[in-house]
């Protein structure tokens, strides 16, 4: 059969989508065809990317699921991430309401490998600690030809998908339809929940791109621009702030002899901000021969998130015996109503109740560059060498950025100048909670939008600066044979270096839980510390009908009160953490491979597929500050002119191998049955963030009499890496007219996984070894004493599921009806692996990551030059890490279906016509904070519309 995927007018908002064929990798290819002809089916719309990657999936030699240009480009999809969340066992992660982080197979984004055009990807996802993962929402879904998620690997694969490696292509403009190619996209975006938070209701998307061929197409050149602009408002509520987060459960208050769970903390928050993304693309392909090829691409990606935040915060509530608690209520073992009344205002360090006006700026700005310069030697008939190096590096910064406003009794002295003050007394606060949905709060004794008693009461900088360096270099070898099964062999070896680098810094002024005469908890300005006048800087504002003061500028109001600059994030000694948390871990790779690609025959069945082994050698060496006991350190001298000898700079870090043996094999039953069986072991390293060779420390006296040193690090280079068996089994049924059903099992069986953990042992002499074996000097006169760091634990064990796909297409129905088709999923995954619940929960967890239902499904519809379809995903619950200040902590996020839908018309002229629409449910982001059925984080960000034009010739 010939599969002739045409259409007058097929929607393809790129023209890099007209050379799907380049850009599929050896693992994926177009389907043959050379297959016996029997009949040709034209097909338009999104038919024809739905269709193109399943005959892609059916000529993979691993197991695999495709999404090509068509795909990713007629869906209404801000990245990448959403196109991929479409397909069997990948699920989502959302970020501010887009689609950030990818899940495959029950495993969350530290399991995964990301590589663009066959390169490893730096990233930009860090948020609190330096990352591995990839932020798919900074690909522009339009400037991406084709994706892939391999579930099985092959010896040529770049290690690292213990879960799955995800494969972005660009085209190759050599393939391109025309000599010269021209694609023109914008789109108009409306999202309607913008305006309650007072945010720009209106965005934009524009995406131009070019593929032209020169000098009698021996050169080829693809260049591409996306622009994005739209608002990522929201609006929040939550039983937490900073690292009071949660429920205090000690306390039985409705008597039935059980604790009851009391809320930690309340936040009500509103976001203002905005998401503007430029994407770049250019490729250059020079081959004058058909035995040469050079190709060099460039791309680049700027994502800025302006992410303004206001609201009321509620905070201290644990400290149950330093304030009152009346009026309560008991639902499902919570305390779901309640009254709160502050006793006293002059207390320290968090230790009773307070409530405050907040504004913070969370915004952020990620950059990714990439660039590879790939050549290919075709020597005769059977020798093919391709060399390639590339180079890729992501920047994240993040300003964090918080501004607190509390109401004061003042008192002045004849010249109007403060002389004493405290928080106002008399405050109280009602609280209803409303199952896991937003809760009522209704306060007394404040006012919030006063500036009579409104004061700036503590401003906070914690700037945030990471980034990742990739360079790498590889060489590949393929000799064409006929030796009995095998077709050709390959060999190749790859050395790379990567290097991710952390800055931490801080800016103190007052206290968070009020101040009073006496009483500031930091100070890093040269100002006295006492409550800062808000005229000229505030507005007022309302979240869930609570009106409070917004500080619109707190630049502008930093700048007034500490001096312009004066504000800036210090590494200072006082915070230790400003200098622990920063710091570097570099990665040296070697690695090396030899593969069989497999062509032959048992009995009647066609077998193909490889057999090959990767050998990966790793060196990991962490640099930063550890703390090391007065004057065992070196003079350093910290931001604000102290100096200190209590601290020493380190470098240390382990070396070690993995041998990595592969195998896939497909048997063609039938020319329309595949069954496919793959084994493998796979490697995945650790999260950047838990391999920190930086340590504070703090000394206490045992009950012997002798001083213990005892070390808390972010994490350690000696951890071992994720290692993991797997097995798959598919069967494929394909259809003669288009479309398919699939059926796969997999089985991972994984050694162990990481997680932070309290050590001490008894014995002097152990807790000695230990020291010794992760690289920590202890200082001169000190024992060895606890450690507190993330470990390798002995929690692995198996993950296993089931995935279920079809496509189908009704050409068979009556008229217009024959336009109809189907694309669907479903996945169950399991697992035995757990890790620890942190501090929100006292039992373990299972794996970040993991739902154990997730499905979706497409129906589209096209009718001559209308093209239309809906798709509807759900995923259950699942263990997501949410950051904290200074790490992160496991919270459950609950079960979400989303629905996303689009309509387009083609006219004759190279014009289309497009309207699409995300989230039409307006679906919530739900988390649970360790108690069932009740508020842990709800947050809305609204539905979003587009109306475009698509312009090609």
């Amino acid at each position: 059969m010939s599969l002739s995927n045409k259409s007058k007018r097929a929607l393809r908002p790129t023209l890099l989508s007209a050379a799907i064929a380049a850009s599929i990798s050896t693992s994926v290819g177009i389907y043959a065809q050379e297959q016996e002809t029997l009949e040709e089916v034209t097909v338009t719309g999104i038919r024809t990317s739905v269709l193109d990657s399943v005959e892609a999936k059916r000529a993979a030699d691993v197991v695999a699921d495709v999404v090509d240009a068509g795909a990713l480009s007629s869906l209404p999809d801000q990245s990448i991430a959403d196109a991929l969340g479409r397909l069997p066992g990948v699920t989502t992660v959302r970020s501010n309401g887009q689609s950030s982080q990818l899940n495959i197979r029950g495993m969350n984004g530290d399991f995964l490998q990301t590589t663009l055009n066959g390169r490893e990807q730096a990233s930009t996802s860090g948020y609190t600690e330096s990352t591995r993962w990839i932020s798919f929402d900074q690909y522009p879904a339009e400037l991406i030809n084709q994706a892939a998620v391999y579930k099985t690997p092959k010896a040529s694969h770049i290690e690292g998908g213990v879960a799955g490696s995800v494969e972005l292509k660009t085209a190759n403009p050599l393939d391109a339809e025309k000599e010269h190619n021209f694609n023109a996209n914008v789109r108009m975006s409306f999202n309607d929940a913008a305006d309650e938070v007072g945010a720009d209701e209106f965005g934009q998307r524009v995406t131009l791109s070019y593929m032209g061929k020169f000098m009698e197409e021996k050169v080829g050149v693809a260049l591409g621009y996306s622009n994005l602009e739209q608002p990522n408002s929201f609006i929040k509520a939550r039983t937490g702030a900073d690292a009071q987060i949660g429920y205090e459960q000690d306390t039985d208050y409705d008597g039935d002899g059980s604790p009851d769970a009391l809320p930690r903390a309340f936040q009500w928050q509103s976001g203002d901000g905005t998401d503007t993304r430029n994407g770049y693309l250019a490729s250059v392909v020079f081959q004058p021969t058909d035995n040469f090829k050079a190709q060099l691409d460039y791309f680049k990606s700027d994502f800025e998130r302006a992410d303004t935040r206001h609201g009321i915060t509620v905070g201290g509530l644990s400290n149950t015996g330093n304030y009152i608690l009346s009026d309560t209520e008991v639902n499902g073992g919570a305390v779901s109503n309640g009254t709160v009344i502050i006793t006293d205002p002059k207390t320290v360090y968090d230790s009773s109740p307070w409530f405050e006006a907040r504004s913070e700026d969370q915004s952020t700005q990620a950059d990714s560059d990439s660039i590879g310069l790939n050549l290919e030697w075709n020597i005769g008939d059977r020798h093919t060498l391709a060399v390639d190096y590339s180079y890729s590096k992501g920047t994240k910064t993040r300003k964090d950025q918080i501004v607190s406003m509390h109401a004061y009794d003042l008192t002045y002295d004849d010249n109007g100048n403060l002389e004493t003050w405290e928080e106002a007394a008399g405050q109280s606060f009602v609280y209803s909670l409303s199952g896991d949905g937003i809760p009522t709060g209704v306060f007394s004794g404040v006012d919030f939008t006063s500036l009579d008693t409104m004061r700036l009461s503590r401003y906070e900088e914690y700037p945030h600066e990471y980034t990742d360096k990739v360079k790498a270099f590889k060489v590949d070898y393929k000799l064409d044979l006929e030796w009995g099964a095998i077709a050709s062999v390959e060999a190749g070896f790859r050395v790379s270096e990567r290097t991710f680098d952390s800055e931490r810094g801080a800016f103190l002024y007052g206290s968070r839980d009020g101040q009073f005469n006496g009483y500031c908890a930091d100070n890093l300005s040269n100002n006295d510390c006492k409550p800062q006048k808000l005229n000229g800087y505030v507005t007022v504002e309302s979240t869930y009908g609570l009106p409070q003061f917004v500080v619109n500028d707190m630049d502008a109001l930093a700048s007034s009160i500490f001096g312009a600059g004066n504000y800036e994030g210090k590494k200072v000694f006082s915070q230790d953490w400003t200098f622990v948390e920063s710091g570097a871990v570099t990665e040296e790779v070697f690695a090396y491979y030899l593969m069989a690609n497999i062509n032959t025959q048992l009995g009647n069945i066609p077998v193909s597929g490889n057999l090959g082994v990767r050998i990966v050698e790793t060196d990991v060496k962490s640099s930063g500050i550890q703390n090391v006991g007065s004057g065992n350190g070196i003079e350093i001298t910290d931001d604000v002119g102290v100096t200190s000898d209590s601290y020493d700079y380190v470098e240390y870090g382990p070396e070690y191998t993995d041998t990595l043996p592969s195998l896939n094999l497909n048997f063609e039953i039938t020319e329309q049955d595949y069954i496919r069986f793959a084994a493998a072991k796979v490697m995945g390293r650790p999260p950047v963030g838990q391999l920190k060779g930086g340590a504070g420390s703090w000394n206490t006296v045992n009950s012997d009499g002798a001083t213990e040193y005892n070390v808390w690090t972010k994490g350690s280079p000696y951890l071992d890496p994720f290692r993991a068996n797997q097995f798959d089994l598919a069967y494929e049924h394909y259809f003669e007219d288009g479309g398919a059903l699939t059926a796969a099992i997999f089985w991972k069986d994984i050694e162990s996984l990481v997680e932070k953990q309290y050590i001490y042992s008894d014995s002097q002499a152990e807790r000695t070894a230990m020291f010794d074996s992760l690289g920590i000097e202890i200082p001169d006169g000190l024992e060895a004493g606890a450690f507190e760091t993330y470990v390798n634990n002995d929690k692995g064990g198996y993950i296993r599921g089931i995935e279920l796909a079809g496509t189908k297409t009704f050409d068979q129905l009556p008229g217009i009806f024959a336009g109809l088709g189907l694309t669907a999923s479903y996945s169950y995954t399991e697992s035995e692996t757990e890790v620890s619940g942190g501090s929100l929960y006292g039992e373990n967890l299972p794996l970040p990551g993991l739902s154990e239902n997730v499905w979706s499904t497409t129906v589209f519809w096209d009718i001559g030059n209308l093209s239309s379809h809906i798709n509807v995903r759900y995923r259950d619950e699942f263990i997501l890490n949410m950051p904290v200040p200074g790490s992160s902590t496991p919270v459950e996020s609950q079960a979400y279906t989303t629905v996303d839908a689009q309509i387009s018309y083609a006219f004759d002229n190279g014009i289309d016509v497009i309207f699409s629409a995300n989230n039409l449910t307006d679906e919530a982001d739900v988390k649970s904070y360790g108690v069932d059925g009740v508020l842990g984080e709800y947050t809305e960000f609204g539905r979003q519309f587009y109306l475009g034009l698509n312009y090609s010739y």
